[in-house]
């Protein structure tokens, strides 16, 4: 019987090991910092308010995609920044990926 060998599309094992150095920033200890203090201080999803409804959070978003960082020095700036962070429910965190 033939065996036909496929070939891994790259795009798939860039994407693959971009998910696995993203993992390690959203297991940082700053990162979960950053989740609780903003639970705290905004419970609410921020969109829904905005819209006058009231929605709990369920996400923490960043505004500001770190990928988007070209540096080392910018992504961590851009992914432990608190003011870049958003409160968001599934809904809205759903539509806020979408748009991107």
């Amino acid at each position: 019987m033939a065996y036909i060998k496929l070939l891994k599309r790259r795009r798939d094992s860039v994407r693959t090991v971009r998910k696995s150095e993203y993992q390690v920033i959203y297991q940082d200890k700053r990162w979960k910092r950053i989740v609780a203090a903003k639970k705290r201080a905004n419970p609410l999803c921020e969109r829904c308010e905005s819209l006058y409804k009231v929605t709990p959070m369920s996400q923490v978003h960043h505004k500001k995609p770190f990928d988007t960082g070209v540096t080392p020095e910018e992504i961590e700036s851009l992914a432990f920044d608190y003011d870049n962070t958003e409160s968001l429910c599934e809904k809205c965190h759903e539509i806020r990926h979408k748009e991107l």
